[in-house]
């Protein structure tokens, strides 16, 4: 484990939001495609999947269609299954299996006291085995199908419980995301859509060296970050965080900030990853959704991302804004990586309007900004903008 970056300038905050946006994609070259975005990444959480599919195209080339993001869901190319923490994340077929390994008996530990409810392990095993067969062969099933199944053999089948039940399923490789119907997604047979072995380990798991893999992806794609971000993210714990870091050895350096808000912040990075990048007055506009990578990547750091100009601005997350019980302004206006607003979008069948909640005014560079990425947005949806 390399020290104290070697004669670097430790970084403000400014360098290390500018160091993140180059890392998360959302600066420099887009990556290829949609597969070559979520492997960068390694999972990118999704529970709002349309919105996430937006996430995952504004870092590709050509800022691919929502359309054709379904169609990589469809094929198999994507999948969304419950992986890292109690929460959907959308990964690739060859990344699910070791991941799963790596994180989901933290996850079941997380959802145990949930178990109690869904009737023991008979009821449970029972409703497993119903699945497992409702899904074989190809047989892609809607949750409300997979609902009525299980109600006609007496098994939980609505709330909690039965969500439950699909969690523990797909933690245990049992489903997996199917073929979208419509707007409606399905589950499929975990084995018919992800390949044997475990991807970038071979033929055999090797929980280390799983760790290994997931702390390199995750620090090359997210820049600077704390113990506690890739913990909060991984789902893993702050100890086997720290054994995974010590284990890479020279790969990593550890990197204070200094300054302002990242004074004494504690931070690692890889050698050899992406370059620390010194804040040039980026003005450039993002429209991020409420859970992009660039905000649920850093539990301990993420308010590195609030806009100092914006002195009435919550933090960036949670996302409940003051007076409300849930914000329908769900999503993130970001300028040069710093919150300064939300928005949340009116999509019809040939129009998006967008509509936004400001912390500050937006200067004419900024404004035009927004609505040239409303109008990306816009095509990605394949509708017109309408300016509100």
């Amino acid at each position: 484990m390399a020290g104290e970056g070697a004669g670097a300038t430790p970084p403000g905050a400014d360098t290390v939001v500018a160091t993140r946006l180059g890392a998360h994609g959302l600066r420099g070259a887009d990556l290829p495609n949609l597969r070559d975005v979520v492997g960068h990444l390694g999972a990118v959480q999704s529970q709002e999947f349309h919105p996430s599919l937006w996430g995952i195209a504004q870092r590709a080339a050509g800022t691919p269609s929502a359309a054709s993001a379904r169609e990589a869901f469809s094929a198999g190319d994507l999948l969304r299954t419950h992986v890292l923490r109690p929460t959907w994340h959308t990964v690739l077929p060859d990344d699910v299996r070791w991941l799963l390994q790596l994180t989901a008996p933290r996850v079941h530990r997380l959802n145990r006291p949930y178990y109690p409810d869904l009737g023991g392990p008979a009821q449970d095993a029972a409703a497993t085995d119903l699945l497992a067969e409702a899904v074989a062969g190809g047989r892609h099933r809607t949750r409300a199908e997979l609902a009525e199944l299980l109600a006609s053999h007496g098994l939980p089948s609505t709330g909690i419980p039965f969500t439950y039940i699909l969690m523990r399923a797909e933690l245990d490789r049992v489903v997996i995301s199917g073929a979208l119907r419509g707007r409606q997604q399905t589950y499929a047979a975990f084995d018919e859509r992800v390949p044997a072995g475990y991807g970038p380990l071979g033929a055999t798991f090797d929980e280390d060296e799983a760790l290994n893999e997931l702390l390199r992806r995750y620090l090359r794609s997210r820049g600077l970050a704390t113990v506690k971000d890739f913990a909060g993210w991984s789902g893993l714990t702050m100890t086997r965080t720290r054994e995974g870091l010590a284990a890479l050895g020279g790969e990593v350096e550890q990197v204070v900030g200094a300054g302002d808000a990242a004074a004494g912040l504690v931070m690692w990075r890889l050698v050899d990853g992406p370059p620390l990048t010194a804040a040039a007055g980026d003005g450039h506009v993002d429209l991020l959704q409420g859970y992009d990578e660039y905000f649920v990547s850093y539990k301990d750091s993420r308010d590195l991302a609030r806009d100092p100009l914006s002195v009435e601005a919550p933090a960036v997350l949670p996302l409940r804004l003051p007076g409300t019980e849930e914000s329908p302004f769900l999503h993130v206006i970001a300028v040069g990586g710093r919150v300064v607003g939300r928005w949340r979008h009116v999509l019809t069948a040939r129009t998006l309007r967008l509509d936004t909640q400001l912390f500050r005014p937006l200067v004419r560079a900024e404004q035009r900004g927004f609505e040239v990425q409303a109008e990306r947005l816009a095509a990605h949806w394949g509708v017109e903008h309408v300016p509100s």
